[in-house]
């Protein structure tokens, strides 16, 4: 009897969020098989992407042109791959995680928040591979984060509110969705999803194919945005 009422009640909850959430997980485009999952996970704030996944640190070669081939230039980057030995199943209905936004800003403010928000610029610095090892706010540090934040800035606007509510909200997502690889031919999609009862967005992965343990994820190229962030 206990569990016929947990059920329903789980039942009425996830009713709920489908009538609040539906048009924008169509917009997302994240396919149903996920949605039951994606609310329990929402509800209960489960980030459970590195059971699943690890990111790898490689070094990258790059030549500048052929004729300077003999001394590329080496850089430190990043790859995400299945680390679970049963791999990624897509039509598993669990095969859908969520990825924190380590900043969400607004265009106008952007500096003062690297100034004043605690461990903020030392983060980004981090997450850009950016040489910052203090503590105290650096205005040079500043606009190094200011002039490389558009490689991973993403962005969202929401359908509904007054007219400042719509102005588009910029955000950058942690450390694991950072590192996530671009490719033309993806393994992966990630959509950012407003979750209407934390008033705060997410975004959302799900596989678009099965992945094995060492299958690389990669995500569709998207349009790198704007540099005028000062």
């Amino acid at each position: 009897m206990q569990n016929g009422k947990v059920n329903g009640e789980e039942d009425e909850e996830y009713q709920v969020f489908l009538s609040l959430h539906t048009p924008a997980l169509k917009a997302a485009r994240i396919p149903p098989l996920y949605w039951k999952s994606l609310h329990l996970k929402l509800a209960n704030e489960v980030f459970d992407a590195g059971e699943v996944f690890g990111i790898m640190h490689v070094e990258e070669e790059e030549d500048e042109d052929s004729e300077r081939r003999a001394s590329p230039q080496t850089e430190m980057g990043y790859k995400v791959i299945v680390t679970s030995e049963s791999g990624l199943q897509a039509a598993d209905p669990t095969s859908v995680f969520l990825v924190d936004h380590a900043w969400t800003y607004r265009v106008e403010s952007a500096r003062q928040q690297l100034l004043e928000i605690p461990g903020l610029l030392i983060r980004m610095a981090s997450l850009m591979g950016l040489p910052f090892h203090g503590e105290a706010p650096d205005p040079d540090i500043v606009d190094l984060v200011l002039d490389n934040m558009w490689k991973y800035n993403q962005t969202y606007q929401l359908a509904q509110g007054s007219a400042e509510e719509k102005v588009p909200v910029w955000y950058i997502m942690d450390e694991f969705g950072s590192r996530v690889q671009h490719s033309s031919q993806p393994t992966c999609c990630l959509a950012p999803l407003f979750y209407s009862p934390q008033q705060i967005a997410y975004s959302v992965l799900w596989p678009l194919q099965d992945l094995e343990n060492g299958g690389m994820q990669t995500l569709k190229q998207v349009q790198n945005q704007s540099k005028d962030t000062k």
